[in-house]
C-alpha cells in the first residue's frame, strides 16, 4: 500500500502545521499543548545569547507504522481515528485496490515487452483476436473489484467513478428509490444478467441462425432465475418500482414516446398493456419457423396497436407511433446538429410519412405496370426529397440523407 503513505505523510505533516499556526494565534506557546496530541510536537527552546540556540525536544512522537497494516479494515479504521476526511479514505482505498488488480487486467491483452516503431501492435490487438473474452473478465474483474469496496467502505464504485469524473450514471439515477448500499449490489446483479443473456445471443448472431430450442429454453432459466432473484431482493412496492424503471417494456415505451412529451397517465396505461402483450409474448422466444406462432403473434401486434390507439386516441397514438420510427429520431439528431426549430423536424417527418404511404398505394395497386409503378415512385421520391430539403435546408438535408441510409 505504498501508493497510499505518501498521502498520509502529507496530510500528517499538514495537520501538524494547522495546530503549531491556530495554537500560535491562540498565544500559546509553541512547545505546549492542552491535551493529548497523535501528532509530532516539538518544543522550541531559545537562549538569551546573541546567537540563538534552538534546541528540539520531540514528544508524543507519531509512528507512521501506526497506519501502515496489511488489513485494508485497520487501515481505514486507523484513518478515521486521525479524523482523514471519507473522501479521501474513499481515494486512498480505491486507489490501492485498482493498483492490485491492474496486473490482471493488463494480462488480458498482452502487449510486447519493447515496442518498436515498425510494428502494428495496436491492429494486432484489434484485429488477431477475439476480444469479446477479454472485455468479459475485464467486466468481471470491475466487478469483482466493486464487490471488495462495498464490503470495505459501503459505496458503489461504479457510481464513484462516475461522481469523482462529474459524468452521470443513468443505473444510479434509475434506483434511486434504494438507498445507495443496496444499489451497488443490484448493479452487480444486473451488470451479470445481461453478460450471461449477452452470449446467449452472440451466439445467434455468429451463425446467422435463430435461436435454437434448447436456446429459448436457456433463456427462459435464465429470466426464471432473475425473477426469482429480484423477488427476493426487492419488496413488492420496490419491485413494481423496479420495473417501471429497468424493465425492458418500460424502455421501449419511453423510446417510442420521444418527442410526445407522455405524461404520467398515458405512460402507465400504455405500460399496462405493453407488460400483458410482453408476459404473454417473451422477447426471443418465438419460434420463426413456426408459421402458427407467428400468426398468432402477428393478430396479438394487431390487438395491441388498436389497444393503444384507444388509450392514447388518435393523435397521441400518431405520435407515438412516429417515435417508433429511426427516421423520426434522426430528424431531430439533424435539428439539433443545425440548430434548427425542432419543428421543422416534425414537419419533414410527415412528408417522409405520407410518401410511405403513397409509395406503398402504388406499389400494391395492381392495374399498373412494372414501368408505370417505377416511374411513380421515382417521381415521389424526387418530390418527397424537394419538399424536406426546403423544410431543413440544404445542408441539413445532405447530412439526414447521410445518416438516415
Amino acid at each position: 500500500m505504498r501508493s497510499a503513505r505518501i498521502v498520509i505523510l502529507l496530510l500528517a505533516f499538514n495537520a501538524v502545521a494547522l495546530w503549531y499556526f491556530s495554537r500560535s494565534r491562540e498565544g500559546a506557546p509553541l512547545g505546549t499543548a492542552s491535551g493529548p496530541s497523535t501528532g509530532v510536537v516539538t518544543q522550541v527552546v531559545m537562549s538569551p545569547t546573541p546567537a540563538p540556540v534552538v534546541t528540539v525536544v520531540s514528544t508524543n512522537s507519531f509512528h507512521w507504522g501506526q497506519l501502515e497494516t496489511s488489513d485494508y479494515r485497520e487501515f481505514i479504521a486507523r484513518l478515521r481515528a486521525i479524523g482523514c476526511p471519507e473522501q479521501t479514505i474513499r481515494d486512498l482505498v480505491i486507489a490501492d485496490i485498482d493498483k492490485l488488480y491492474a496486473a490482471k487486467v493488463q494480462s488480458l491483452r498482452p502487449m510486447r515487452k519493447s515496442l518498436q516503431y515498425w510494428q502494428s501492435e495496436e491492429a494486432e490487438l484489434a484485429n488477431n483476436q477475439d476480444v469479446r473474452e477479454a472485455e468479459r473478465r475485464e467486466r468481471e474483474i470491475e466487478r469483482d473489484k466493486a464487490r471488495v469496496i462495498r464490503d470495505l467502505l459501503g459505496v458503489d464504485l461504479v457510481a464513484e467513478r462516475q461522481r469523482i469524473r462529474g459524468q452521470n450514471d443513468t443505473l444510479e439515477r434509475r434506483l434511486a428509490f434504494l438507498p445507495e448500499e443496496r444499489r451497488a449490489e443490484l448493479r452487480q446483479k444486473i451488470e451479470s444478467w445481461q453478460d450471461r443473456e449477452l452470449a446467449m445471443h452472440e451466439k445467434s448472431w455468429d451463425s446467422g441462425a435463430a435461436l435454437s430450442a434448447e436456446d429459448r429454453a436457456a433463456l427462459r432459466l435464465l429470466r426464471q432465475e432473475r425473477e426469482d432473484s429480484l423477488s427476493q431482493l426487492l419488496s413488492p412496492e420496490e419491485r413494481s418500482q423496479f420495473d417501471l424503471w429497468m424493465s425492458p417494456t418500460a424502455d421501449s415505451i419511453r423510446h417510442d414516446a420521444y418527442g410526445m412529451d407522455i405524461n404520467e397517465e398515458e405512460f402507465q396505461a400504455v405500460y399496462a398493456l405493453r407488460k400483458e402483450f410482453d408476459q404473454a409474448w417473451p422477447r426471443d422466444e418465438i419460434d420463426p419457423a413456426d408459421e402458427g406462432t407467428l400468426n398468432a403473434w402477428g393478430a396479438a401486434l394487431l390487438q395491441l396497436e388498436e389497444q393503444t390507439r384507444g388509450a392514447l386516441g388518435n393523435d397521441r397514438f400518431a405520435m407515438y407511433q412516429r417515435g417508433q420510427d429511426a427516421q423520426f429520431h434522426e430528424l431531430n439528431v439533424t435539428a439539433s446538429r443545425f440548430q434548427i426549430p425542432r419543428e421543422k423536424a416534425a414537419e419533414a417527418y410527415e412528408y417522409l410519412r405520407l410518401s410511405r404511404l403513397e409509395q406503398t398505394r402504388v406499389s400494391q395497386n395492381s392495374s399498373l405496370s412494372l414501368a408505370e409503378q417505377t416511374e411513380i415512385l421515382r417521381r415521389i421520391g424526387a418530390e418527397t426529397d424537394r419538399a424536406v430539403r426546403e423544410v431543413l435546408g440544404d445542408g441539413p438535408f445532405h447530412y439526414f440523407s447521410r445518416i438516415s441510409k
